[in-house]
């Protein structure tokens, strides 16, 4: 693996075979290559010149800037001992993804000050994209927890990080025997949501709540002190909660108040909520009682602005924010292999395709395969991940 600071070029680019757009494959070395997952304004600078991804090469792990227009990779860390993984542990099966040590995928950006804040096995850390400084921001969250993904509020002075409970017998440095939610069959998860400074500094607990768990807070890209939460409960958690009570909430940690983002369709378990750029608007996903999928945008008050039921929809996938346009971007749902725009400014949904992702979902345990894609700031480019035969790669289309 290479060091901190060397830059080199592996890219190689291609036209779309459905649209004619320009793609440009930026990885195509190592284990797995993966951008931070599916949250708006998280994986490009402000002007979309640059990316960030992590990297499992060698058997060891960092996380990377990309020039967008170029495909030049700059390594932004020393390697880290380990591959890493998609979180601490596969929430599903509560084995661990990789060695659980290394640079997992939970990463993110702030897009105008250009910290990149990454897990590396139980600490929380923060590398300039450009000068290479680097801040330890949490040296170590604990055996007994897991993270969730950072996120880091639009004025760029602070870090939430969720925690929920590890699996005992992982935290014991064991092979778990049981499922992860066997664990926590009643109210035993406990969720906490620390606050730290980017520039580093005293460590805070803003929210905590017993019998729930969640790994993501998405801070309102135009308010510091909104964010979204998954609220997962027994018996199911984040595999589908307790059937009842609406999963997406939106947060304002200085006082502790909860608003509930609900759903028209009646099936309460949303899942892959994010902000629109503006703030205006969550969107999200899920399965319908009926059959299929919903997909809706709501007002950050509760107030359903669309909400549209593809009850022949049979596929996974998540749902991304589109910078400029009135439109998700969809990495399934109604395709296995395309990114497509859903527009929802009209009563009825309109469908636009992006370009072919053309990932194999099964390729490698995890969220490796997993598109997630993410618009740049500009609305000029969008960037996937797709895997096949074992391995995961980074691209970007240029629309």
């Amino acid at each position: 693996m290479a060091f901190k600071g060397e830059t080199w070029n592996e890219s190689e680019t291609y036209r779309d075979a459905w649209t004619l757009r320009q793609v440009r494959r930026i990885t195509t070395s190592g284990l797995y290559n993966e951008t931070p997952t599916y949250h708006t304004n998280v994986c490009f600078t402000q002007d979309g010149e640059f990316l960030i991804f992590g990297s499992a090469r060698e058997g060891k792990s960092a996380i990377f800037r990309a020039h967008v227009p170029t495909g030049d990779i700059t390594q932004l860390i020393d390697p880290v001992d380990g591959i890493g993984g998609y979180g601490a542990v596969n929430k599903a099966s509560g084995a661990e993804v990789g060695n659980g040590l290394g640079v997992t995928g939970t990463m993110c950006i702030a897009p105008r000050s250009r910290w990149a804040v990454f897990m590396a096995g139980r600490s929380l850390r923060a590398v300039h994209i450009e000068t290479l400084a680097e801040r330890t921001l949490i040296e170590d969250i604990g055996p007994e927890w897991v993270p969730g993904v950072p996120s880091i509020d639009p004025s760029e002075d602070h870090v939430l990080l969720a925690l929920m409970n590890a699996h005992p017998e992982v935290m014991a440095g064991k092979r778990p025997t049981t499922p992860y939610m066997q664990h926590f069959p009643n109210k035993e998860m406990k969720l906490r949501i620390l606050q730290v400074p980017l520039a580093g500094g005293a460590v805070t607990t803003v929210y905590s709540e017993d019998g729930a768990s969640s790994a993501h807070t998405p801070h309102s890209p135009v308010d510091a002190d909104l964010v979204l939460i998954d609220r997962d409960f027994p018996p199911r958690y984040w595999g589908g909660s307790d059937g009842k009570t609406t999963r997406i909430w939106a947060l304002r940690p200085s006082t502790g108040e909860l608003t509930e983002l609900p759903s028209q369709d009646g099936a309460p378990f949303q899942v892959h909520s994010v902000w629109t750029y503006d703030g205006e608007f969550v969107l999200y996903h899920g399965r319908s009682r009926h059959s299929g999928y919903y997909i809706g945008a709501i007002r950050p008050n509760g107030e359903t602005y669309r909400e549209y039921g593809f009850h022949g929809a049979p596929h996974y996938g998540h749902v991304g924010a589109m910078a400029g346009r009135p439109a998700v971007i969809l990495d399934g749902n109604l395709s296995t292999d395309m990114l497509l725009w859903l527009y929802y400014d009209k009563e009825e949904p309109r469908i636009e395709v992006i370009a072919r992702h053309g990932t194999d979902w099964g390729a490698l345990p995890g969220q490796y395969p997993h598109p997630h894609p993410h618009s740049d700031p500009t609305g000029r480019w969008i960037s996937f991940n797709a895997a096949q035969k074992g391995r995961s790669d980074v691209f970007v289309v240029k629309v």
